[in-house]
């Protein structure tokens, strides 16, 4: 999808349907207002009154449908922040509309949450349920819903928390608490509707100004729920907190609750905390909870929260992103004393040292594993190449950071792959795998290859995993007898997640392992991860079994990855030690230290080494460079050695299968695997170049045959296309515009697939020209 003008985008756990607020569609004989300012929150539609309405959209079929009509007799109303639930089956969303006829009195300016069972799922268009009702035993309507904060939903849909004025506190206007409501408990059952804990009972008493509890984010299960809060939510008898100037806010910070502890001295936890476990000094805000609350994303202006090197700032300091990891261990139990990990992930991925983002960054969205974290940013110093500034206060760069992987990844390029877009974007959400990264932008034209039209709209874009699974000759098996356990790696290489569902093998003589595997159905397989497949072979004669190995997943979106499995039946006369290995990560081009393997004859009767064979995927990257079992007879119980060489060609995951005959065609064989890494280098050939000449750069170690773009990556103009030759080399003259900025910059050398290089030059300006002195004029 990129031409559904609209704003707050919410995805469901499979990346197949996506609700957004938009405007109302053109009822019938109007015309539809087709400037840019006909959005989200522009002007009504000629004929309806209202500006914002929910619509659903399936990107399996295309269709898009709007799922708050105006009910016929009812009065208008705007309907907003639209959440889906993970399943993808129920809607929820904040509205003026008095939807439930019996129980909302649709007086006044009123606003009210209500829940969508969306039609695959046996719901209807238009038929909604009441949610933010009052605990006076009649479920009537609050009317009092904040419609600037958006609710929170659990996986199942059952569970919503949405944020309202907190009507307990006697003559305290503008002090919000949060209630979680179950929907599955009647109406009338004061347990359907609860106030979170870590709100006090009284009415603030402090000389700051309290907004209360907001900002709610909720686990799969709604068991943790995350929020913002001014008072001191961790006590067990909560109390308001302070601020830092008499008369102005008090300072918020990011709780966490968990609803099935029942001691009030550790039911809340405080997230933004300093080393010391004191609160934040200035705050934190816009929690975001992993799909089984383990991980919790916040932003924060405080520099003290980590040790880093942040910008310098006199009054208000840029915000930054944090992911904090309660279950580092992965021991099953959270927040355990000293055993949090909280990381800055807003920082400098190109830095030696721990440098925080220039500029501010903020909405954070987590993949249900909370691996993945896409955030926005309006920071200089996260990515090689700058991306021009536009859009409004709280749009920016659109980015995901990878837990335990260096880098963080752009999505908002344009469509060469390397350029960004303006930072003219907000508000991103992931589905489960971090597979599709939804937003809304101004710069969808620049996105999309078929274009979009003026305005602001919701944009859906995928990364797919790269997946690599490896093949695998068991050898010679004794028929009728089972061989010894198996198993071939599947590796993950990223962007995002993989999620099998089936595990399969095309002939029965080879029996999966499932007790051995760890590629096991629903088990998410993180980007940067492997798991692996385990199995056996019986074969039932002695002619060759070929077979296909396939790992899939189901539903919308699925990928799958495939491999060869092989073996013959007969009597086995060979077996290799070690009988598989990880050659490491290597330089394209570069070579690995000689791997070294042994050969041994474990029949009764003496052989010879006939012949070795390099297959798989990717043999030409793997070489013999020695072998002793040449040319010499080998008893039993005796072994021979023979080396392998490793040269990536090429980036990511490389595998070969190496076997090894004898001369009746006995056979055994080894699964070798190794990564390939680009590590490009550029020279400028001079420090200097003056503005309205040229310069010539040149490059090595990029991927052969590639198109790659020259830009300069500290306020990018114009580009320049060259392609590399068939060693991954360049030679290339670059001009520089007449009007291009002076002083220290950078140039930027970036192909499609993210294999960068940088190296400094001067740019003269035209008004630093002096005729005579040396090193101008180089490059014309």
């Amino acid at each position: 999808m990129g031409d559904a003008l609209g704003s707050h985008a919410s995805i469901s756990g499979d990346g197949k349907f996506v609700v957004y607020q938009g405007v109302p569609p053109v009822p019938p004989g109007a015309e539809a207002d087709t400037e840019a300012g006909a959005e989200a929150d522009g002007e009504a539609t000629p004929g309806d009154p209202r500006t914002t309405t929910v619509y659903l959209s399936n990107r399996e079929d295309g269709t898009t449908v709007e799922l708050s009509p105006i009910p016929a007799g009812l009065r208008h109303g705007d309907t907003v922040r639209p959440v889906i639930s993970g399943d993808g089956c129920s809607v929820v969303a904040v509205t003026e509309m008095a939807l439930d006829v019996f129980r909302d009195d649709d007086g006044g300016e009123r606003w009210d949450v209500y829940r969508s069972v969306l039609p695959h799922c046996g719901g209807a268009i238009g038929n909604w349920e009441l949610v933010s009702t009052r605990n006076d035993g009649f479920g009537l309507a609050r009317d009092d819903v904040r419609p600037d904060q958006s609710p929170a939903v659990s996986r199942s849909g059952a569970e919503v928390a949405y944020v309202h004025p907190d009507d307990r506190l006697f003559d305290a206007p503008g002090v919000n608490t949060i209630t979680l409501v179950d929907l599955t408990v009647p109406v009338a059952d004061p347990a359907r509707s609860v106030i979170v804990t870590g709100m006090p009972i009284d009415r603030p008493n402090t000389t700051f100004v309290h907004v209360g509890i907001d900002q709610p984010a909720i686990s799969h299960d709604a068991r943790y729920v995350a929020y913002r809060s001014d008072a001191v939510s961790s006590e067990a008898v909560p109390t308001w907190g302070t601020g830092l100037v008499d008369g102005e806010r008090a300072t918020q910070q990011v709780f966490v609750w968990d609803r099935q502890d029942a001691d009030p001295f550790t039911a809340v936890r405080l997230v933004s905390a300093l080393p010391s476990g004191a609160p934040s000094r200035v705050g934190a805000g816009e929690p975001a909870l992993s799909r089984d609350g383990r991980v919790v994303a916040f932003t924060s202006a405080d520099p003290s929260i980590v040790d880093a090197t942040f910008p310098q700032c006199t009054d208000e300091c840029p915000t930054q992103i944090y992911r904090l990891d309660r279950d580092p261990d992965d021991n099953g139990i959270f927040d355990e004393v000293g055993s949090t990990t909280l990381d800055l992930v807003s920082a400098d991925p190109h830095s030696d040292a721990l440098v925080a983002g220039t500029g501010a960054s903020s909405q954070p969205a987590l993949s249900a594993d909370g691996q993945l974290l896409a955030f926005i940013s309006k920071a200089t110093n996260l990515q090689l190449i700058q991306a021009p500034g536009g859009g409004e206060p709280s749009d920016g760069d659109v980015l995901v950071a990878d837990t335990g992987r260096e880098g963080l990844r752009r999505v908002t390029v344009s469509s060469d792959g390397v350029r960004p877009t303006i930072g003219a974007h907000a508000r991103p959400q992931l589905s489960d795998t971090g597979r599709i990264t939804v937003f809304d932008t101004l710069a969808a034209s620049q996105l999309l290859d078929e274009g979009a039209p003026a305005g602001r709209q919701v944009v859906a874009l995928s990364s797919p995993p790269r997946l690599s699974l490896a093949d695998a000759d068991v050898g010679t098996t004794l028929v009728g007898v089972e061989s010894a356990g198996w198993f071939v790696g599947l590796v993950n290489d990223g962007p995002s997640g993989f999620e099998p569902a089936e595990v399969t093998i095309s002939d029965s003589r080879f029996v999966l392992d499932p007790e051995n595997s760890t590629c096991l159905v629903g088990t998410l397989v993180p980007a940067g991860s492997r798991c692996n497949v385990a199995f056996t072979f019986r074969p039932t004669s002695s002619s060759a079994v070929n077979a296909t190995l396939t790992v899939a997943e189901a539903g919308f979106g699925a990928v799958s990855v495939a491999s060869q499995l092989s073996g013959t039946g007969g009597e086995p006369a060979l077996q290799i030690s070690p009988g598989g290995a990880d050659l490491g990560s290597v330089d394209v081009g570069e070579t690995a230290t000689e791997f070294l393997f042994d050969v041994s004859n474990i029949g009764f009767l003496p052989t010879s080494i006939d012949r070795i064979v390099i297959g798989g995927a990717h043999p030409g990257d793997f070489a013999l460079s020695s072998n002793n079992c040449d040319n010499r007879p080998l008893n039993p119980r005796a072994s021979c050695a023979v080396g392998i060489l490793f040269t990536p060609s090429d980036s990511g995951r490389r595998t070969a299968l190496v076997e090894v005959f004898t001369p009746r065609g006995q056979s055994t064989s080894v699964i070798l695997a190794g990564d390939g890494r680009f590590a490009p280098e550029l020279a400028t050939f001079t420090s200097e170049v003056q503005a309205g000449r040229e310069f010539i750069l040149g490059g090595v170690d990029y991927p052969a045959n590639e198109e790659l773009t020259i830009v300069f990556g500290d306020g990018p103009t114009d580009t320049v296309k060259v392609t590399t030759d068939a060693t991954g080399g360049f030679v290339a003259i670059v001009p520089v515009a007449s009007n291009e900025r002076g002083g220290a910059r950078q140039i930027v050398v970036q192909s499609p697939r993210g294999v960068a290089a940088t190296a400094p030059i001067e740019v003269i300006e035209d008004s630093q020209q002096y005729v005579g002195m040396p090193g101008f004029g180089l490059g014309g």
